[in-house]
């Protein structure tokens, strides 16, 4: 009863989905859950049409600016979204950082997979629970949800990477490439908001910030490669390419 109904939207790039994309072009792409399309309209920008999906009022309003098409809608009302669909299928459908904020994740994985070509391909990004900053409070008894990153509040899902695939497993789906976005320093990313944003809900904040600038030509590199080594305690997000069984 202490909870804000209202949740803050950031803008955040997925490096690690756009590795995994490629320079993939003339594709049909759903994005569900767009929120402000940083990560989708790149996808767009290669020469793909993107459809994204959004409940929130504000996101929606930024991602109409961004993509082709954006349907407004809860991901999880199975009547108004393939109404609004249509007979569309999708070469790709795009699940990043969604999943975690639902109660039935394989159940509308199933679900969307109606929509997808049988030749396409669903990507799905989850936050990374075994984090070391994770284990590190537990080690000490903290768990403590915050207004971003792996103990987000509105995350009803925990996710490792041997649960991730039993996920997509259960979805019949099956992993055919993987990454990772790394998280070494991602558990600073609250404080540089505060402090860039200077306590205003800014939602670019970060990305708009000659700091984070230097640090994805500097430091991101860097971060990947020791990231790769022990993902499981040092990856922050898991992204996955998987195709219907």
């Amino acid at each position: 009863m202490f909870e804000s109904a209202q949740y803050l939207y950031f803008e955040d790039v997925n490096w690690g989905l756009l590795r995994l994309w490629g320079k993939r072009s003339g594709l049909e792409v759903l994005d569900v859950g767009c929120g402000f399309a940083t990560t989708s309209q790149q996808i767009q920008k290669l020469g793909n049409r993107v459809t994204g999906l959004e409940s929130n009022d504000d996101a929606a309003h930024v991602a109409r600016g961004r993509l082709a098409t954006v349907i407004e809608a809860d991901l999880q009302d199975f009547d108004a979204v393939p109404a609004t669909v249509g007979s569309r299928k999708f070469d790709a459908i795009i699940f990043a950082d969604v999943l975690e904020h639902l109660a039935w994740p394989i159940g509308v994985l199933r679900r969307y997979l109606d929509l997808l070509k049988s030749d396409g391909t669903v990507f799905v990004s989850l936050p990374n629970v075994g984090l070391w900053s994770v284990r590190f409070g537990l080690l000490f008894g903290r768990f403590h949800y915050d207004e971003t990153g792996v103990l987000d509040r509105t995350h009803l899902r925990f996710f490792t990477r041997r649960n991730a695939i039993e996920m997509l497993d259960a979805a019949g789906l099956q992993p055919i490439r993987r990454t990772y976005n790394p998280g070494l320093l991602r558990p600073l990313v609250p404080l540089a908001r505060r402090f860039l944003g200077r306590g205003e809900a800014n939602p670019s904040a970060i990305l708009e910030s000659m700091p984070y600038r230097l640090y994805t030509k500097t430091l991101l590199p860097i971060e990947d490669a020791v990231a790769r080594l022990w993902p499981g305690m040092l990856a922050f997000q898991m992204i996955f390419e998987a195709r219907p069984k």
